[in-house]
């Protein structure tokens, strides 16, 4: 290992301050459409996504820089068609849920009991957790598939990656079913719902892709046969 990969390099640390800026971007969507400040729910959701990044770099940058400097780098260009339009999914979606949900406590159009914020967070810290054990356990664990990294991957088969082959997605499809019934809000899971399915889409195109491009991966994927649900995907 090279010692750019042994330690974080200023494209890691760039993807640092991009992570902490998307979250300032989610607080100003979230309660500027709110119209106000004073939303317990809207608090407890940016504590969560605030202190999470503050544990994730922090874990990250000890057990696996490498990653971080990996994840640094995001080139548009050499990322697969599909997961061009799953990038764009989400830079839309991904404030639609927000706005809607600020909209939806400023007009008062649905809400939620607060008793569903209890099991939702116990489900996104334990769902983080698994997400992190993932992103240690991977070195490729990158934000997109790209044609100039499948070259020199080599199949994880280490962590949740022994039970199913795409554990990442698994959490991500669990905390955005939760995030709507944090915020308190029926439409936000319009978009929420949305980009879930889109999430599978995308689940379906890299697992064809990672069999034909990625050198061990067919064989992996006939060791570990579930790509998200044991016994049923």
């Amino acid at each position: 290992m090279s010692n750019d990969t042994k330690k974080l390099n200023i494209i890691g640390k760039r993807g640092i301050v991009k992570n902490f800026t998307n979250v300032i971007v989610e607080f100003l969507l979230l309660f500027g459409s709110a119209g106000t400040l004073y939303w317990v729910r809207g608090w407890i959701f940016i504590c969560y996504r605030f202190s999470y990044q503050i544990f994730y770099f922090s874990i990250l940058m000890i057990l696996n820089p490498q990653l971080l400097n990996e994840r640094g780098k995001f080139n548009l260009r050499e990322t697969k068609h599909y997961d061009k339009y799953f990038v764009l999914s989400y830079f839309i979606l991904g404030p639609a849920m927000l706005i809607l949900a600020g909209l939806d406590v400023r007009f008062q159009w649905s809400s939620i009991p607060f008793i569903a914020v209890y099991p939702s967070i116990v489900i996104i810290v334990l769902t983080s957790f698994i997400a992190l054990w993932a992103q240690i356990s991977n070195s490729h664990f990158i934000l997109t598939t790209r044609n100039d990294t499948l070259r020199n991957q080599r199949v994880c088969a280490n962590g949740p990656y022994k039970y199913i082959r795409h554990p990442g997605y698994l959490c991500m499809i669990f905390q955005w079913f939760c995030y709507p019934l944090i915020l308190s809000s029926w439409f936000s899971f319009i978009p929420a719902l949305i980009y879930i399915s889109f999430i599978f889409i995308r689940i379906y195109y890299e697992d064809k892709t990672l069999k034909i491009e990625l050198k061990g991966y067919e064989e992996y994927a006939k060791t570990t046969k579930y790509r998200l649900f044991p016994y049923l995907w």
